[in-house]
């Protein structure tokens, strides 16, 4: 059965529109319907970086943005366009920026809906994914750690120092404290995500 973009029913997203100005309305892109054209256009089906890999990047992202403050539909649509041109499972060093063209080709035959501005950054990180460890922009570095949060599925153990989130290295670190094997990560992930959030200052309630 093939998989479709869907959030976690835990974390709020806006599933009607975005607002880009008071006088226009941006519908949601339809990730379906997106997500079949992706599918459509691949050069390569990977195991390691195909649909299950970006799911868990959505998942991840999502998540991230609890904190960051990231604009998660710039987090789902990274997750889906990320590795779409992939020409294998090694060292494609390219298929960042071959990534990026093709959500500028999907973005100017208006396959999904979004402000330029949401448009230059979703460009920004597919197309530096791999190279640039953080950007300064928590969008951007939400991507980033969106994709790095699931280097346990090619065996590799999370290092604080390389995330580009803060919520992104304490996961990490908390990882290493409970010495989560890589291939258990997601599960791992899963299983305590709620722990991981910072928790809320107390306020007290306005006396009348």
């Amino acid at each position: 059965m093939r998989q479709t973009f869907s959030p976690s029913s835990s974390i709020p997203y806006n599933k009607k529109c975005i607002f880009a100005s008071k006088n226009f309305l941006m519908k949601e892109p339809d990730y379906s319907i997106l997500q079949k054209h992706v599918l459509s256009h691949r050069i390569f089906e990977s195991e390691l970086h195909g649909i299950e890999h970006w799911i868990q990047v959505e998942r991840n992202g999502l998540l991230l943005a609890t904190e960051t403050g990231a604009d998660i539909t710039i987090v789902r649509l990274f997750a889906l366009f990320h590795d779409s041109k992939r020409a294998d499972d090694g060292f494609d060093k390219e298929h960042g920026p071959r990534g990026a063209e093709f959500a500028k080709t999907c973005f100017e035959e208006h396959r999904f809906d979004i402000t330029q501005e949401q448009f230059d950054k979703l460009y920004h990180a597919c197309k530096f994914h791999t190279t640039e460890p953080h950007s300064g922009d928590a969008t951007i570095d939400t991507c980033y750690d969106a994709d790095r949060l699931d280097l346990g599925r090619v065996g590799i153990k999370l290092d604080p120092n390389k995330m580009a989130t803060a919520f992104g290295a304490r996961i990490a670190q908390k990882s290493l404290d409970a010495n989560v094997k890589p291939e258990s990560f997601r599960e791992w992930l899963e299983d305590n995500q709620n722990a991981f959030r910072q928790p809320q200052p107390f306020r007290h309630s306005e006396q009348p």
